[in-house]
């Protein structure tokens, strides 16, 4: 299902649209206000409010995207951040993938 005023729904569907990595159910892209050096987005095009009401088969998909990213983007390490309920800034699910920053850095 998609949310006609949803902007993450608008960009996820945006066909001809370049992406970071791009999947049937999810599109990646960069964060527009960044926590770290590397911050993109992974959404799935459904919407979702959050991992609440989202399918579980979805977070292994999360974990295969994740792993191709940073292979891709050749770091050593990730962090995977998710907000739910009162939480969410979007109320479309996303998940932050954050890399290229200090270990103890707080982001």
């Amino acid at each position: 299902m998609l949310m006609k005023d949803c902007i993450f729904c608008k960009i996820a569907n945006h066909h001809g649209r370049q992406y970071d990595h791009e999947t049937p159910n999810f599109v990646v892209f960069p964060d527009i206000h960044p926590s770290a050096p590397t911050h993109l987005l992974i959404v799935p095009r459904k919407h979702y409010h959050d991992i609440t009401v989202a399918p579980d088969e979805l977070w292994t998909e999360v974990k295969h995207i994740a792993l191709a990213l940073a292979k891709k983007l050749n770091v050593s390490g990730f962090r995977l951040a998710l907000n739910n309920g009162d939480k969410v800034a979007i109320e479309h699910m996303h998940i932050h993938f954050l890399a290229n920053f200090e270990k103890d850095r707080h982001v």
